[in-house]
């Protein structure tokens, strides 16, 4: 019988979301037909045998359940100045991030490089969670002490009762200590003895943003913060597929992420050693209200004491992704040539539901589709090879909202007309751009509601992006507010042409990918990604300042939030808080200053 870690790689299994606990007898047992990682106190990932289900489709799955994915948000001055963040490194206050924790779950971290190491070389990570390497290969070997009771590895992570840091086994990958670390740098080939590696860069960029140093070079305010890394495995096979992701983008499930953040939590020293998570990727599957089970989930993270929760705003503002209407109307939609396939989510008001009818680039009209009946259905046209896959949820279970997700699969180039009729107000959004495998986009879409998921959760600390050298909003950046009209996102930092640490990967622009130590240097950086590694060095100079000083022991990341906010550098002539700008600019000095009142 395979264990469960070697079920989370294999894709004969499927991992599904739960906000319900199992039975307490099966919690703990490895059986044939699934295995539970605990993520929350109410969430779970079950992973279960392909073959005992039915194939994937959100009526029988429900929208709620079947994971989202996921994309890095990139778009691959001096912004530190802008943001107040400089200022506060200097005396008086002197806040470098000095005993707080930084856990960022992305594309890992090259952990050779010296932007994340101390004066005498050791490194400033406390632990590196590789979720793509299994424990059994990091060993080279069967058997050794860890591997030989996978049952009991999986009860250790599902145990409330264990909270210690070190303590709390990965259900799957493997864990590298900061005594590893220190271990292989020490050694001719540090990847020998710790073979985690950071393929495209991101995940790096992201850790120098927030606190690297090289010398006298300040590349992020926390730049004596320490890391908790997680680098994050690519979502399985089917899944993609379902979502018709295109081939060789980088798409990261949320149930993979959301674990990633449990174990980051365990790190948390309440009262000591204060933590901040900044998550870098984002996705626009979902009801952009804040009631999905990621944001959810997170903001009970942002509810508790020593934490502060950074999400990025995503760089889908000007992608045309987004469709917002009322009543009777036409959408348009321009489809590409050699789209393989790609979905549209179709969100209702409550109480209202509506019938759509699709005409093809050819003139092929489909029957009427109501939102009213729940189920799937699949859709062929006689003169061309469109399939398309049509599922309602007359109340999708997060939002209560209407939904229909329609999957276009071989969809023929040219424009399509969506028929919108007896519908109130509604929205429609496509996947983000980096997943679609070519040219896709509505004729007439409304830049507004593109912040991407979870950047709608109510109580984290959402960021949009601008360019600190000119002092303008960065087109790219995600818009809020909710679709029920809440402030989102919470102000802007700087996010364009970032320099960050290290050596170039081939995944960005720039000079080729080096592989040697000595080729090292800095390049620049362009996304909502940047600006939120910005905001999470500035919160943890905020969390030394407050917590590790001893000025507020109390605090949790709301509070944070309302003080950025009010230390937000606001320009004339814009009404606040700003579809685009939340309430203003990061400035932590001012935030600062703003104390003294």
């Amino acid at each position: 019988m395979p264990s469960c870690e070697e079920r989370v790689y294999s894709d004969d299994y499927f991992s599904a979301l739960l906000d319900f606990w199992p039975l307490e007898e099966d919690i703990g047992n490895l059986t044939e037909r699934f295995c539970y990682m605990k993520i929350s106190d109410i969430l779970g990932a079950l992973v279960i045998d392909k073959s005992l289900l039915t194939p994937l489709s959100l009526t029988d799955y429900t929208y709620r359940f079947l994971p989202k994915l996921y994309a890095p948000m990139q778009s691959v001055s001096f912004p530190l100045l802008k943001s107040g963040i400089l200022q506060v490194q200097q005396p008086p206050l002197g806040l470098t991030g000095q005993n707080v924790l930084i856990g960022i779950a992305d594309s890992g971290i090259d952990f050779t490089l010296p932007a994340f190491r101390r004066e005498d070389g050791s490194s400033r990570i406390v632990a590196i969670w590789d979720q793509t390497i299994p424990y059994e290969n990091s060993l080279g070997m069967q058997g050794e002490e860890g591997n030989a009771e996978p049952i009991g590895r999986m009860r250790r992570w599902n145990d409330d009762s264990v909270k210690r840091r070190g303590t709390l086994d990965v259900p799957f990958g493997t864990v590298y200590t900061q005594e590893d670390i220190n271990e292989a740098l020490r050694s001719e080939n540090p990847f020998m003895k710790v073979p985690s590696r950071d393929e495209t860069g991101h995940g790096s960029a992201m850790a120098g943003t927030a606190g690297g140093k090289v010398g006298d070079e300040i590349y992020g305010g926390a730049i004596n913060a320490e890391y908790v890394i997680v680098k994050c495995k690519q979502a399985n096979r089917d899944i993609r597929q379902f979502y018709y992701i295109a081939e060789g983008a980088e798409a990261y499930n949320e149930t993979d992420i959301m674990l990633a953040y449990r174990f980051i939590d365990s790190y948390c020293e309440i009262f000591r050693r204060p933590l901040v998570y900044c998550l870098g990727m984002g996705s626009s599957m979902g009801p952009h209200d804040g009631t999905s089970l990621f944001s959810e989930f997170i903001n009970g993270i942002a509810l508790r004491r020593s934490r502060a929760v950074i999400v990025c705003g995503g760089n889908e503002g000007n992608q045309a992704g987004h469709f917002a209407g009322e009543g009777d109307r036409d959408v348009e939609l321009r489809v590409g040539e050699g789209v393989g396939g790609f979905t549209l989510e179709i969100w209702g008001s409550i109480p209202e539901f509506f019938s759509v009818v699709l005409v093809s680039p050819g003139g092929e009209n489909t029957t009427v589709l109501s939102s009213l009946v729940s189920g799937s259905r699949r859709i062929a046209f006689l003169f061309e090879q469109t399939v398309i896959y049509a599922e309602a949820e007359l109340a999708e279970q997060s939002s209560g909202r209407t939904l229909m997700v329609l999957r276009f699969e071989k969809p023929t180039s040219g424009i399509w007309r969506i028929k919108m009729r007896n519908a109130g107000t509604f929205h429609m959004w496509l996947p983000v751009k980096s997943f679609l495998g070519g040219e896709v986009f509505f004729l007439q879409p409304d830049p507004d509601i593109t912040l991407t998921e979870p950047a709608y959760a109510a109580e984290v600390i959402t960021v949009s992006t601008y360019a600190d050298a000119t002092g303008a909003f960065w087109g790219e950046s995600g818009r809020g507010f909710t679709v029920g009209g809440q402030i989102k996102p919470d102000f802007a930092a700087p996010g364009v042409e970032i320099p960050v640490p290290g050596r170039a990967p081939l995944a960005l622009p720039g000079p080729g990918g080096a592989e040697t130590m000595n080729s090292l240097g800095s390049f620049t950086v362009t996304g909502s990604s940047m600006a939120a590694a910005i905001t999470a060095g500035a919160v943890a100079q905020f969390l030394e300042w407050a917590i590790v000083r001893e000025n507020d022991l109390f605090i949790k990341g709301v509070e944070i939030k309302s003080y950025l906010q009010r230390g937000a550098s606001k320009d004339a002539g814009t009404e606040y808080p700003d579809r685009r700008w939340g309430m203003g600019k990061l400035n932590l000095q001012q935030s600062f200053e703003a104390l003294r009142v």
